[in-house]
Parts: structure tokens; C-alpha cells; sequence
């Protein structure tokens, strides 16, 4: 924006205007004043250079807005008798112009409006977009100069809702239009709010700046959480709170309000989903990556997940916010934050042969499968929490799930693989004790865990545990009822469900690569499934987890 851009009288007015905005107003005829006394004014008109230059797109404190093509005066124009009205157009090239009109004596109102549009004489509604428009009193005194300095308040058309840039956990929603964004994890993102105009420009007006509200969608309402930036007025943290359990996407609405009182209103998906986290063997160089739902990284600390040994399973404690890694290397379990810092507090419980971990909301301890069963501790590592005991038997353990519910019961199970020459499926309570099985055909790998799908989940499903084996995967109701079952030649290790679309992801070893399938098992959901990233150096992914 040039630095021209006000009104200014010539004879016995000067107009100091500023200011940026949309929508058309009915204006009456041009016309002279009714009165037999009235002043000649006439004043001079600033105009923007309209156009894509440098100097056009310069923000200042206070600015006509860069698509302004015409100005429209009127005086006194709700009086019983108005007075004049005019307008004058935008030359090709920017400028200015001088405009005459006729004021009475005494006190006036002078009503200016800016339109993206030229203006016609003798019509009788303005063409184009009102970008601007303020309401001024000034007594007018004959044969003298007057001078009125008015700021024109930009009329907000439109609002326009988006991240701040270089965030890693908002990941732009592919070909959306109008643009769509997805949240990974509980990380708080900054978004900004920007009141536009008619031509949709930007609204800067420190002097009367529209007033600005984000809040999430009456859907996402206990799913995200919108919170004003501290010093700034347009920009707002947004975080989310619980997995969305909806099959509609959640979104932020934001409203502007210019201080003419026009409204604008807009919504912007921005959908809560979970960051992956996916534990590699690496040839004897464990690490631990982060992606987003499509497989960009998330980078972690250079000294995130410090002391693998061979990380085998991964699971994720939400209460607490930790993630707890079996390591079959160490022999151990050990617990990390979302940023990979280990837990100073965490007392690791040495587990022979351990190759799996859940977490159980309920009764808020950790279980883990090893060779000598199930072993059961708090978060902290310390003895169980309740009256969970600290182990139970549990033959051939191989991975390990919290079953929390069936469609329509409360379970609070325990499922745990058996590898044995005869494979089972078994079931626990939360106690150890048995609570039935089913016969596999082939020995576990890793287990998962999917809450009740919904009437409207699509496509429609039963499944509700996910079980890796050598081959493939296997898909269960909650009572261990088969469901469905989807070869794999990639070397499927580690399962774990995406507690906001209920989809099982799957670390395919000896493919170096990440597969999610539809919670059918009836097609691969290819959005969601990657290929490690050669620039990581990273191969043989074993333990996956979702982290919200």
C-alpha cells in the first residue's frame, strides 16, 4: 500500500481517511443540497495504486484498502431533507481527484463509503463491494476553511481462519478447498484470525480494528480447546483435548465484527488426529521416530528415546501423558514424554522377555507380557494401583491389549496373546483371572485394541481387536469373534488403532514400511500408509503407538 491514502479537502474540508474492507449499500441519486444556503467544498481524493507491486502489498497502521475504485460523499443523508450526495472514480493508474459537493452551513453529517467498483452517474444503488465507510459530524462554517479528519472503518466481509507457519503438527489437508487442516497429537498450535474486505484484502486498522473471536465448532466443543494469544488480537492456541469420537471432522469458527457492526463468520476444519510414533530395531541402533498421519516426520530432540536396546512395543498412557516402550533388549520397560525425555521418576520393572505393554485407563496401570507372563505396575513404575496384583500367569504371553467395552458392555479386560504350538487368544480380568479365549491359527505377534464402532462408522464393523501374526492380521470382536483377516508380506510386528478413526496401523518389519487398513480390513487406507523415509536410516519398525 502507497503512502497516499487519505481524503483531504482542498477548499474548506479536509477528509484524513483510512482504513480497509465488503458487501453494497443503496445510495440515493447525486444530488444537490434542498437548502438555499450551503457551502461550495470541494477536497482531494489520494488514491491507492491498485496492483500486485511491492509497494501496493506494504502493510502501514492505517490504510485505504489496495482494491478501492471509488468514493462515494454524502451529506446529512438521513436528514428530513438530505443534502448532496457525489462520488468520484479511481484514475487507471492511482493519483488523485478533486471532488465538489455542496455542504450547508451548521452542523453536518458526512457519510463516506469506499467500493471496489466505478460508480455511474445517476444510479441509485452503489456498484461493487463497500470496502469502507465512516459517518462524520462537523459544523461547517461559512467563509472560512474547515477541517474534519475522519477514519474510514474498514467493512469486514469475510474472515479467514489459518496456522501460523512452520508447525509441524498442522498438516495441510491435501487438494481441500476451501483449505483444511489436520492436528496431530496434543501439541498446541498457534492459528491466526483476518478480517478481509469485499476484495479480500486484509483489514488493518489498529485505530478501530474489528473485534475477533475463534471457537471450535459446536461438534468439537471437549475435543479442542481455543485460547487468545496473550499481546496479540487476532491470534489464538488451539489444542485438542480428547480423541474425536464423531464421524464428522472437527473445526474452528471464527467471527469478525467491524465497528459499523457488520458481521462475518467462517469455520475451517481443522481435525484432531494422533501423531505416530514408531520404535525401530535399526540393525542394533534402536531409535524412536514421530510422524504425522501421512508419514512426515515430526522431529524429536536429538536425545529423544536416549538407552534402547531393542524396542519391541510401544503403548501410550493419555491419563499421564507418557509412552511406555517393552524392551526386549533391556529386558525392561521404560517410560519416556511425548518429546522422548525419559521419566526421572519412572522406576523401570525388569521384565524377562518382554514383547508387549498396554496401558489400562480403568484401573490406571501398565501390563506387559514377558516370558513368565503378565507383569502389572502403576505408571510410575511402582506397584499396581488398586488390587491388580503385580503378576499373573499367562502361558506363552505375546502381546497385550486393554479391552475396554464391547458395542454394548463394559468389559475391562485384559487380551493377551499366546504363542505356543497351540496359539490362543486368551482373556483376563483385570485381576488375572480368566475370562476365556479363542483358538488362532497362528501364533500372535502384537495386539491392539479399537473402541465400539458407531451406527454411522463406515464402512461398518465389528472388529474391535487387531492381532499381527507372521502373515498377516486378524480382526476380532471384542469376545474374540472372527471378523476379518488381510494377508501381509511386509513382516508385520506391532499394531496399534487410531483412537480417532478406529483404523489399525500396522509396522511392517521386513518391508521398512507403515500400513494402515480400513477397520474392515477390506482395503489399505493408502493416506495414512508410508514407506520409512530413506533420509531417516531408519529400517526393521517393530513397536508402533498413537499418541493424543
Amino acid at each position: 500500500m502507497r503512502s497516499a491514502r487519505f481524503i483531504s479537502l482542498a477548499t474548506a474540508l479536509l477528509l484524513a481517511a483510512s482504513g480497509c474492507a465488503g458487501g453494497s449499500r443503496t445510495v440515493p441519486a447525486p444530488r444537490h443540497a434542498n437548502t438555499a444556503a450551503r457551502v461550495p467544498v470541494s477536497f482531494t481524493m489520494h488514491w491507492p495504486v491498485r496492483g500486485t507491486s511491492a509497494g501496493a502489498h506494504r502493510r502501514r497502521p492505517a490504510f485505504v484498502s489496495p482494491s478501492t475504485a471509488s468514493v462515494i460523499v454524502e451529506v446529512n443523508p438521513d436528514a428530513s431533507a438530505p443534502g448532496a450526495v457525489t462520488f468520484a472514480n479511481a484514475p487507471p493508474s492511482g493519483g488523485t481527484s478533486t471532488i465538489a459537493i455542496d455542504a450547508p452551513p451548521g452542523p453536518d453529517v458526512f457519510l463516506i463509503s469506499l467500493y471496489d467498483a466505478p460508480q455511474t452517474p445517476g444510479e441509485t444503488t452503489a456498484t461493487g463491494n463497500e470496502l469502507g465507510r465512516v459517518r462524520a459530524a462537523q459544523t461547517i462554517v461559512a467563509n472560512t476553511t474547515n477541517t474534519l479528519n475522519a477514519t474510514v472503518v474498514g467493512t469486514v466481509a469475510a474472515v479467514r481462519i489459518g496456522p501460523l507457519p512452520n508447525q509441524g503438527n498442522v498438516v495441510p489437508i491435501p487438494a481441500a478447498s476451501p483449505a483444511a487442516y489436520e492436528l496431530a497429537g496434543r501439541a498446541p498450535a498457534r492459528f491466526a484470525v483476518a478480517p478481509l474486505d469485499g476484495a479480500g484484502n486484509v483489514i488493518v486498522q489498529p485505530d478501530a480494528p474489528p473485534s475477533i473471536s475463534l471457537a471450535p465448532n459446536a461438534r468439537a466443543v471437549g475435543t479442542l480447546s481455543v485460547t487468545p494469544v496473550n499481546g496479540t488480537t487476532d491470534q489464538f492456541t488451539v489444542q485438542a483435548l480428547a480423541p474425536n469420537a464423531t464421524t464428522y471432522p472437527t473445526a474452528l469458527v471464527a467471527t469478525a465484527t467491524d465497528a459499523n457492526g457488520n458481521l462475518a463468520t467462517s469455520s475451517t476444519i481443522v481435525d484432531v488426529t494422533s501423531a505416530l510414533y514408531v520404535a525401530y530395531a535399526n540393525g542394533g541402533a534402536p531409535a524412536v521416530a514421530r510422524f504425522d498421519p501421512h508419514g512426515t516426520p515430526l522431529p524429536l530432540p536429538a536425545a529423544a528415546f536416549a538407552g534402547l536396546g531393542n524396542p519391541v512395543a510401544l503403548a501410550y498412557d493419555a491419563d499421564d501423558r507418557e509412552i511406555f516402550v517393552a524392551d526386549a533388549g533391556l529386558g525392561k520397560v521404560l517410560a519416556f514424554d511425548e518429546n522422548g525425555a525419559a521419566l526421572k521418576s519412572f522406576a523401570p520393572p525388569a521384565i524377562a522377555g518382554v514383547n508387549g505393554v498396554a496401558y489400562d485407563p480403568h484401573s490406571r496401570n501398565v501390563y506387559a507380557t514377558g516370558s513368565a507372563g503378565v507383569t502389572v505396575f502403576a505408571p510410575d513404575g511402582g506397584p499396581p494401583r488398586g488390587t491388580a496384583p503385580a503378576s499373573f500367569a499367562a502361558a506363552s504371553a505375546q502381546g497385550i491389549a486393554f479391552v475396554a467395552a464391547s458395542a454394548g458392555a463394559t468389559l475391562n479386560r485384559i487380551a493377551a496373546g499366546n504363542a505356543s504350538a497351540t496359539p490362543r487368544l486368551a482373556f483376563f480380568n483385570e485381576n488375572g483371572g480368566p475370562a476365556g479365549g479363542v483358538a488362532l491359527a497362528a501364533a500372535p505377534v502384537a495386539l491392539a485394541y479399537a473402541a465400539p464402532g458407531t451406527i454411522s462408522q463406515s464402512p461398518p464393523t465389528d472388529a474391535q481387536i487387531y492381532l499381527t501374526t507372521a502373515a498377516g492380521v486378524l480382526a476380532f470382536d471384542a469376545f474374540g469373534g472372527d471378523v476379518a483377516t488381510a494377508a501381509n508380506a511386509g513382516g508385520p510386528f506391532g499394531v496399534a488403532v487410531d483412537p480417532n478413526f478406529g483404523e489399525p496401523t500396522i509396522a511392517e518389519r521386513s518391508a521398512n514400511a507403515i500400513t494402515t487398513y480400513l477397520d474392515d480390513l477390506s482395503a489399505v487406507d493408502a493416506a495414512r500408509s508410508f514407506a520409512t523415509p530413506a533420509s531417516l536410516g531408519l529400517a526393521q519398525p517393530q513397536g508402533v503407538c498413537h499418541v493424543f
